[in-house]
């Protein structure tokens, strides 16, 4: 396949990458969740950097939903942070560590901290790497191997194996697992309504250099993800915010020189996040409202809201990365082999496999 066309296929490989990871890591993730049940876990951290960081973030909707007194508590961390600011871990504790590569320096140096202390539980897309090691428990996601330098397809296969950890560590019922799987559905359902667009869409965003993405709760974490996948593409300025923080330091730029985002879940929230956008219009910015309906007034993408909101960036964030990769490309770049390549190896991050 010519390599110009390695992202979009990836991209269009998702929802099949969803419905994999449900059937395979399923088994791994009742397992995992059986011990932690077992040893009467207290805490819950889950750390990552970057898109394993946002898919930490996404996962832990799903921890508030079903979350009751006495159950353990669930907090993302990115891992620099927690490798360099490690609150007391003990027996009673769980670690959830999130690479693509099972390789990130970060989360296996944490591991390695923490190994025999408390119950580590890698998340990964490659199976044999360092971080299944360390693992008391591992999570292979699946979806077949990603050979492009942007995550795209394996942000949605890991955030699907949290998702299953969490359900299981909580006790879902099965109507959780249901909706979950659905996710495969409305994710090809919204990269079919983005297509349909883009030819108008991408001209108009390809003229900015400043991009604003921001939603309420799940719609949060898909923002952050939005963001990074312009910024990682397009090269482009963008920011991710909650919907009210929107409010404060974002307000004070948005203008006719910006487009923002507005990402919606179905969620009662969802009214704030109309506020904000059509606040933003008003401002100048050209807005992008994507969810059920459109709010703003310029352009939408149509992505149906699932039941319990927790699953909403399966389906809010594919849709935004294939406009961010058309953005791109219409920007002269080729996001298949970034010049920023080497900064990211020589981080440790040797998540990017692009060549």
């Amino acid at each position: 396949m010519p390599i110009e066309e390695l992202i979009p296929q990836e991209i269009d490989d998702i929802p099949a990458t969803i419905q994999a990871t449900l059937t395979e890591t399923r088994p791994s993730a009742q397992a995992a969740a059986r011990a932690i049940r077992i040893g009467k876990a207290r805490r819950i951290f889950i750390i990552g950097n970057g898109t394993s960081l946002y898919t930490s973030m996404a996962a832990t909707y799903t921890a508030r939903m079903l979350a009751g007194e006495g159950d353990p508590f669930v907090l993302a961390v990115p891992a620099g942070e927690f490798r360099y600011f490690m609150p007391a871990i003990g027996a009673g504790d769980v670690v959830v560590g999130m690479s693509a590569s099972g390789e990130f320096r970060d989360v296996i140096a944490a591991f390695e901290q923490l190994h025999g202390k408390c119950t580590l539980v890698g998340i990964t897309h490659v199976p044999g790497s360092s971080i299944s090691k360390l693992a008391d428990h591992l999570l292979v996601s699946a979806g077949g191997p990603s050979h492009v330098p942007v995550m795209t397809k394996t942000y949605a296969s890991t955030l699907t194996a949290l998702h299953l950890l969490l359900l299981e560590i909580f006790s879902a019922a099965p109507a959780y697992y249901d909706d979950l799987a659905a996710s495969a559905e409305r994710c090809g359902q919204a990269l079919v309504q983005v297509k349909k667009i883009l030819s108008d869409l991408v001209p108009v965003l390809a003229k900015f250099d400043h991009a604003f993405y921001f939603g309420a709760g799940n719609a949060f974490a898909s923002s952050l993800e939005g963001a990074l996948k312009m910024k990682e593409m397009a090269l482009l300025h963008a920011e991710g915010s909650e919907t009210w923080e929107m409010a404060s330091g974002p307000a004070t730029v948005v203008s006719e020189k910006t487009f923002c985002a507005a990402l919606y879940t179905g969620d009662p929230s969802d009214a704030s996040t109309m506020v904000t956008s059509r606040l933003a219009r008003e401002w100048g910015a050209r807005i992008l409202d994507v969810g059920p309906q459109p709010v703003a007034g310029d352009f939408h993408i149509p992505v149906q809201a699932p039941l319990y909101q927790a699953f909403a960036s399966l389906s809010l964030v594919p849709p935004l990365a294939l406009l961010a990769y058309q953005v791109a490309r219409a920007r002269g770049q080729n996001p298949n082999q970034p010049a920023w390549r080497e900064r990211y190896y020589s981080q440790g991050m040797t998540h990017i496999l692009g060549e």
